[in-house]
């Protein structure tokens, strides 16, 4: 991975983590994500209508974008659901873990990449650290509560999200290959607008109304933050692999981890310094693999 392209992955970590802190401190978490989705497509629509009107959009193009706009629809409905009944602290990490598990292996097997071993000890680190950062190990027992965990609620629909972001990941590389980055988040926005439009715009409670009341500059940060995380992923995408780059932004689960120590008073145990350690070794392993 190039050294510019892990720069724009720290950066879309850090906006990335801020906007899922925002997201989770919401009352209504899938009216929020549709308030702050439906101002992300209206602030670039008109970026995107140049850039498509210049580039133009071919019908394989249009296929891709329809795909990634359902399968980010799914996502946005997974993880506002995964908010409601799980904290912060453990469903971020499970997610993001799950993605970091089945990107690579999906790269190889769809995208013909493939792994150095440099890049291979990476992503274990990442992997290892997702799993440690979620232990509180008092017993030799403790060490398989993130195991255990896996048949809760919030676990399962945590793992369903990490299934999405894993899915748009593959889906979104191989778009790059008929759309700009800018087009492609818009497509994205439009899925999260219309496929979750039905339970934010609810006609007796509208829950939307309450978020933008409370929460509207909240909204508009998350607005902008959200589609500025994934352009600068999908910049670093257009030149790098797909397996490197999507571990390599699990780095915001530490900055998730310190936002949520430091705003939202959660605890932080010996096991999720070590976990963070172990995610930052990871993330650095592959910013620096060939």
């Amino acid at each position: 991975m190039t050294t510019a392209a892990f720069l724009l992955v720290l950066a879309s970590a850090s906006a990335h983590a801020t906007w899922n802190l925002l997201l989770k401190r919401s009352a209504h978490k899938t009216a929020f994500f549709w308030a702050f989705s439906a101002i992300s497509f209206a602030v670039f629509l008109v970026p995107a209508i140049v850039v498509t009107a210049i580039e133009g959009l071919t019908p394989a193009g249009i296929g891709f974008a329809a795909g990634s706009a359902l399968l980010h629809g799914g996502y946005g409905l997974a993880l506002s659901r995964s908010y409601e009944v799980g904290d912060l602290s453990a469903s971020y990490p499970v997610a993001r873990g799950m993605a970091v598990a089945l990107i690579p292996v999906a790269a190889v097997a769809f995208l013909d990449e493939t792994i150095s071993p440099a890049a291979g000890a990476g992503i274990g680190l990442v992997v290892v650290g997702i799993y440690v950062i979620q232990v509180e190990a008092h017993t030799l027992g403790d060490l398989l509560r993130p195991v255990r965990a896996l048949g809760t609620p919030a676990s399962r629909v945590a793992l369903l999200t990490g299934g999405f972001i894993a899915a748009y990941s593959i889906w979104d590389k191989a778009a790059l290959d008929h759309l700009e980055p800018l087009m492609l988040v818009e497509f994205n926005h439009a899925g999260y607008v219309l496929i979750i439009a039905p339970l934010a715009l609810r006609a007796r409670a509208m829950p939307f109304r309450q978020e933008w009341a409370e929460r509207r500059w909240a909204v508009v940060a998350a607005g902008v933050l959200a589609p500025l995380a994934y352009v600068l992923i999908l910049t670093a995408l257009t030149t790098n692999r797909v397996s490197y780059v999507g571990p390599a932004r699990e780095i915001a689960i530490v900055l998730g981890a310190v936002l949520g120590v430091i705003v939202l008073r959660e605890g932080l145990g010996p096991s999720r310094v070590v976990g963070a350690v172990l995610i930052v070794a990871g993330a650095l392993t592959l910013g620096l693999a060939p």
